[in-house]
């Protein structure tokens, strides 16, 4: 039993000694290092480092060639207007924005009075360049006696940017 005590001890004054040296050799040998200026004078880009025959839009041989194109996000959903507002075309923001709720907990559903309530469904889409996604999710509607609009959405699909011919119909989880 002695011995295992006197092992245990040893092994701790080592370990100690070993954090102790280690923190004090960090602490000597510890430098600043700017990271976002590490060796900008040798970059690909730096006039000093081209060839004759390089331009710094080609400064290594097998760089990446990229291309800029436009993203076009668009959601689009349904959501239910007074018949004579939008005949009138009188509507305004308030009229079609939906009032997202994000936990149902705090309200008595049972409870609460509505004038209208439907199942709707809110569509994501995403096309850039040659290329479309789509992702979907669906949601309730509840009209309140005060005018205001509030939906609880289900979680979003995911995304899906099969082309249109082999998507189908399955895009909800």
């Amino acid at each position: 039993m002695k011995g295992i005590i006197k092992i245990k001890i040893v092994l701790a004054v080592f370990v100690f000694l070993a954090c102790a040296d280690g923190l004090i050799m960090k602490g000597v040998h510890a430098q600043h290092t700017d990271v976002f200026n590490l060796y900008q004078d040798k970059g690909p880009n730096n006039p000093k480092n081209l060839n004759k025959d390089d331009t710094a839009k080609d400064a290594k041989p097998g760089k990446l060639e990229v291309e800029l194109i436009e993203v076009v996000n668009n959601i689009s959903y349904k959501v239910s207007v007074e018949k004579s507002k939008y005949e009138a075309n009188d509507l305004t923001m308030a009229d079609i924005e939906l009032w997202e709720i994000v936990d149902k907990t705090p309200f008595e559903w049972h409870q609460i009075e509505f004038i209208l309530e439907a199942d709707i469904e809110e569509i994501h889409t995403r096309t850039f360049g040659k290329q479309s996604c789509i992702r979907k999710r669906k949601g309730n509607v509840f009209w309140l006696n005060d005018g205001r609009k509030c939906v609880y959405w289900t979680p979003w699909a995911t995304w899906d940017c099969r082309p249109e011919e082999e998507r189908g119909t399955a895009i909800y989880p």
